[in-house]
């Protein structure tokens, strides 16, 4: 004896809800996997510790305006004295092809007179690897030691330094030296021992925080 029409239609109906059920433990699978990358990409993003600065892609000259820069990422906790984000001004000196453009470099105003002295100081007397850009505070002490030591100028601008040694045994670094402190640093190297004192950068004169604290290296 047949089936009925209805007795035909169970299997379908039954196999039917079977596939249904399948592709729901599929949806949520997927979704599920999406939800842990969405998660993954989150946690990776609140643990980069780098931020944007800016690099130069071919040799900038003193007076020149910032152009042919690019974005890179760095640490943040060595970001500070670089440029973040593009600015009106000029350059007070020199940045070279894939150098980061250190933002006591640019000047926003008509930048103060200026002149290159050379100082004559002993390793044990300068920061470790001073590199154009850096501030240092000058000091001079007597030289028979007759007296306190006294600042002669303050956070003024690396422009170069050399490691080599010269006869006396003392490394020249050359200094961004305002027009107007010029006698006074060069009699502080002549007439007694000059102490070169690092800067820290968050205590620059025009340093102020990028817009996400500054921010990849030399």
């Amino acid at each position: 004896m047949g089936r009925s029409s209805a007795d035909a239609a169970v299997p379908r109906v039954r196999r039917m809800g079977r596939a249904t059920w399948g592709d729901a433990r599929l949806w949520l699978g997927l979704a599920l996997v999406a939800a842990s990358m969405l998660v993954g990409a989150r946690l990776m993003a609140d643990g980069d510790d780098t931020v944007t600065v800016l690099r130069a892609t071919r040799d900038l000259s003193v007076g020149a305006r910032l152009d042919g820069l690019v974005a890179v990422r760095m640490p943040r906790d060595a970001a500070q004295p670089y440029l973040a984000q593009p600015i009106d001004g000029v350059l007070r000196w020199p940045v070279l092809a894939g150098e980061l453009v250190p933002r006591s470099a640019v000047a926003t105003s008509p930048p103060e007179p200026t002149r290159a002295v050379t100082v004559p100081v002993d390793p044990l007397h300068a920061p470790p690897a001073l590199q154009p850009g850096d501030r240092v505070d000058v000091w001079s002490s007597p030289a028979d030691g007759a007296g306190p030591p006294a600042l002669v100028l303050a956070a003024v601008p690396v422009a170069a330094a050399s490691p080599e040694q010269g006869l006396g045994g003392e490394i020249g670094v050359v200094l961004d030296v305002p027009v107007d402190d010029v006698a006074d640093v060069v009699a502080a190297a002549r007439s007694g021992v000059v102490d070169l004192v690092a800067v820290p950068a968050a205590s620059w004169p025009d340093s102020s925080p990028g817009p996400t604290a500054q921010a990849q290296g030399r």
